[in-house]
């Protein structure tokens, strides 16, 4: 059983959350656990602090307690270092907790913290910086670069309104995309894949995993009606339905590698969180990231 924790705590992550966390911490100690805690709410910092724990050997485990942008700077302090990533889910997506099924209970979760098992899961990486979920450029880039954060601490999935209604009222983007080296294609918006479930649990790319090697290239074209039946489609799950229809808006490519380009810079999220503008160089990284994971 595991017992000595170093756990990253972002406390700007977890809209209405932030008693979970204390839960599970008591139940972690309950079970004669020892954790400790930073709560450095600089990315940099956090970092830091992750980084000087992981390379101590003091530790079995480092937690991240937040949402996906958090467990992706977790995964980047803990690459090689062969200590497994505990997560205490909180953020207002929670795709990575769609994807692989986290418990939502405080004691479950420091269950699952102290005896289950660890596998490894693939990573990506966006311009060189790894992630582990998706990457996008286009319409979700824009929500994302518009969103207000200090109003996601507050009402949750609700801040993202306002920032959606603005991109669907924006012109659509012309990206240029080339998949594994391939001729370049025109696209209106890009993800990028390394998992089935995209903005909590909506099914993106049902052939992709996080545990399995390979991308996923989702190209979606055409103006705002089309945008709007697109994510009517994601909504309902059949996304890759209209993917399959002839003529259709939406093409989906098994691939290694994505390059984007624009005219002019287009905002990028990886993870969910703001990640500059184009151009945008996605592979598939050969690297893997212990994950401590319900079982299958």
């Amino acid at each position: 059983m595991r017992s000595r924790f170093f756990l990253a705590d972002n406390p700007r992550a977890g809209y209405g959350s932030r008693r979970k966390v204390e839960a599970v911490l008591a139940a972690l100690k309950a079970a004669g656990a020892v954790v400790t805690r930073t709560t450095a709410t600089c990315e940099a910092d956090a970092l830091a602090a992750m980084t000087e724990a992981l390379a101590s050997g003091s530790y079995d485990a480092l937690l991240v307690a937040g949402g996906d942008g958090t467990v992706r700077l977790g995964a980047k302090a803990a690459l090689g270092t062969g200590v497994p990533i505990g997560v205490i889910p909180l953020g207002t997506g929670n795709v990575l907790a769609h994807e692989v099924g986290f418990p939502a209970a405080p004691a479950d979760i420091a269950a699952l913290l102290l005896g289950a098992e660890v596998r490894t899961v693939t990573a990506a990486r966006a311009n060189g910086e790894l992630f582990l979920l998706m990457a996008g450029t286009g319409f979700d880039g824009r929500i994302i670069a518009a969103l207000d954060l200090r109003l996601k601490q507050r009402v949750g999935k609700l801040a993202y309104a306002w920032p959606t209604v603005r991109a669907l009222a924006e012109r659509p983007d012309s990206l240029e995309v080339s998949i594994d080296n391939g001729p370049p294609v025109r696209a209106a918006w890009v993800v990028v894949a390394n998992a089935s479930r995209y903005a909590g649990a909506f099914a993106i790319a049902p052939r992709t995993s996080i545990e399995r090697p390979g991308l996923q290239a989702i190209l979606f074209t055409g103006e705002r009606v089309a945008r709007l039946r697109q994510l009517a489609a994601l909504a309902r799950g059949d996304l890759e339905a209209v993917a399959s229809a002839a003529n259709g808006t939406v093409t989906m490519l098994p691939c290694r590698t994505v390059a984007i380009r624009a005219r002019q810079p287009v905002p990028v999220q990886l993870d969910g969180d703001p990640f500059g503008t184009t151009p945008l160089e996605v592979e598939a990284a050969d690297v893997g990231v212990p994950l401590i994971l319900p079982a299958r």
